[in-house]
């Protein structure tokens, strides 16, 4: 019942299964379809309760049960206590509501630290890096970007953010939060490849990985040529892979030069400008050829070189003004001048004052406090520290 509902969320919707495999896991707060499929391919309905409800309510808000009968099979079978209830409720208010499932992510204003930003709502800044990128994107022919950034200046949280944001409903956005980016947004398939992923750390692995969370027939040993074959046959829509940690790959025996000029013909020749590139590395492309000896043929493909550098005055304010308790104006000062607007330091000292005021802290302790929190990170941006 499940794997009949989102087949028919995809054809209703002009979407690859895999999508709405992701767009389902995001909706259920995971980082994409996996669990989804697993439930599905292994027959196995979610543990918990919350998960099986969340689905129902999501898939009956995308007119994907075709009737009652369908969606009170998947409860009764996961074990709903009130499957007749429950089915009742979710069909009669199935009302052509078609909204994105990320409007199922409800936003929450906090500060992030450590980890990337992945949900479109927590990410700040960086308005002219996504004008240059969708301008890149926007025309009939797709062009290449490497995103140029010091470790920890924000290259993931953008690469996250750049495939999610077109299809997130303004509801699930803060206000005046571009979501227009692209002129058809429906059309395109993006891909987030992280080569620390150990599912992609052999060529065997990156080919079956791509072709499967595309949706593309993936071969029980797929070689080099098939892999080329099958992507160009199938390729008919926008498409968009993020690379991320690319120097690990290019270090990496597993992709020969044969690989790399193979990935540049699909880019280049192919695809007929279907396809495009988007790199994150902490050096311009020119100089990982140089450093780790591959192939320029296939890096001096990125014509479109960004680099990030702190936040404007206006990003930084906006992003310290989403505290859910406001700073006074002295210690807004303080931060922009201490962070000099790296988003970074921004998110830890924005994190430590408000700690400091949720716990009611009338002095200044806390300023010795986030000084000590950014003291790991401040040489990163500033070579003097």
């Amino acid at each position: 019942m499940l794997l009949r509902a989102i087949d028919r969320i995809a054809y209703l919707e002009n979407k690859t299964k895999q999508v709405v495999y992701d767009e389902l896991g995001y909706a259920l707060g995971r980082q994409g379809g996996s669990a989804i499929q697993y439930w599905i391919y292994h027959r196995r309905a979610p543990s918990k309760l919350e998960d099986v409800e969340n689905l129902a309510r999501i898939i009956a808000r995308r007119n994907g049960w075709e009737n009652e009968v369908d969606l009170h099979a998947y409860l009764e079978y996961a074990g709903h206590p009130s499957a007749d209830q429950l089915s009742r409720q979710l069909m009669g208010n199935n009302d052509s509501n078609h909204e994105s499932l990320e409007s199922e992510v409800k936003p929450l204003s906090t500060f992030i630290i450590g980890p990337p930003i992945l949900q479109p709502h927590l990410f700040f800044g960086r308005t002219r890096e996504l004008r240059y990128i969708f301008n890149a994107l926007n025309g009939q022919a797709l062009q290449n970007v490497a995103i140029i950034g010091a470790q920890r200046s924000g290259k993931t949280s953008l690469l996250h953010y750049l495939r999610k944001i077109t299809r997130t409903t303004p509801a699930s956005l803060r206000p005046n939060q571009n979501t227009n980016w692209l002129a058809q947004p429906g059309q395109y398939h993006w891909l987030y490849i992280d080569f620390q992923d150990p599912r992609v750390c052999t060529r065997e692995g990156f080919m079956t990985f791509v072709l499967r969370t595309l949706g593309y027939p993936v071969p029980a040993m797929c070689d080099l040529v098939q892999f080329v074959d099958i992507f160009t046959r199938y390729l008919t829509q926008p498409t968009v892979i993020l690379l991320d940690e690319v120097q690990i790959a290019l270090t990496n025996p597993e992709f020969t030069q044969q690989f790399w000029w193979s990935l540049r013909s699909l880019v280049s020749n192919l695809t007929e400008g279907r396809l495009a590139l988007i790199l994150a590395a902490q050096r311009n492309p020119a100089m990982l050829a140089i450093d780790h000896g591959r192939p320029s043929p296939f890096l001096n493909i990125f014509g479109h070189n960004l680099t990030l550098g702190p936040l404007t005055t206006e990003e930084a304010l906006e992003l310290i003004r989403s505290s859910p308790k406001p700073f006074p104006a002295a210690d807004i000062d303080w931060i922009l001048q201490t962070s000099g607007c790296w988003p970074a330091l921004l998110q830890i000292l924005c994190s430590t004052r408000l700690v400091a005021l949720e716990e009611e802290t009338m002095i200044d302790s806390w300023k010795e406090e986030a000084l000590a929190n950014i003291m790991p990170y401040r040489h990163l941006f500033d070579p003097q520290q």
